[in-house]
């Protein structure tokens, strides 16, 4: 009985952090493609959640810090953010542009929008989630608490 109780707190859990990981990334105006929301997923591997999601999901959560080095392609995937944000220069070319973001990223970091750091979205969306499902677990805890100690009765 606690083990279901357990397991249904966590899988309300695994799939709220979901929900709320995807929605900050819409809210943020983080979201573009598509790629980063559409990879999210949990599972549950015993008493623990595991969420997983794109390797770039940490350099929007926390940032390019000021002369990090980028990684190979780095204007063509920014181009490509341009084209899903509908971004369209009017004095250089989309490639011009794209580089000139690049090469901003590369001294200054990313985003002025967030400081230039992260967007965070990882950190508010799961600590707003286990805040609100502590009760839940800790329900789901007692209740498993409270069978074993009327066995020992």
């Amino acid at each position: 009985m606690k083990e279901d109780l357990v397991k249904r707190a966590l899988e309300r859990l695994g799939s709220e952090a979901i929900e709320r990981l995807r929605a900050n990334l819409s809210k943020d105006r983080t979201r573009a493609s598509n790629r980063l929301h559409d990879t999210m997923y949990y599972k549950i591997v015993g008493t623990n959640i595991e969420i997983f999601m794109a390797d770039y999901a940490m350099t929007v959560d926390e940032g390019r810090r000021q002369g990090a080095k980028v990684p190979k392609g780095f204007a063509d995937d920014i181009q490509a953010w341009m084209g899903f944000k509908g971004i369209n220069p009017q004095k250089s070319s989309i490639r011009e542009s794209a580089k000139a973001i690049a090469e901003s990223i590369y001294e200054r970091g990313t985003i002025k929008r967030f400081g230039y750091s992260g967007s965070n979205f990882i950190d508010r969306a799961v600590n707003n989630v286990l805040n609100e499902f502590d009760d839940d677990l800790l329900s789901a805890w007692v209740s498993g608490l409270d069978e074993e100690l009327n066995k020992i009765k």
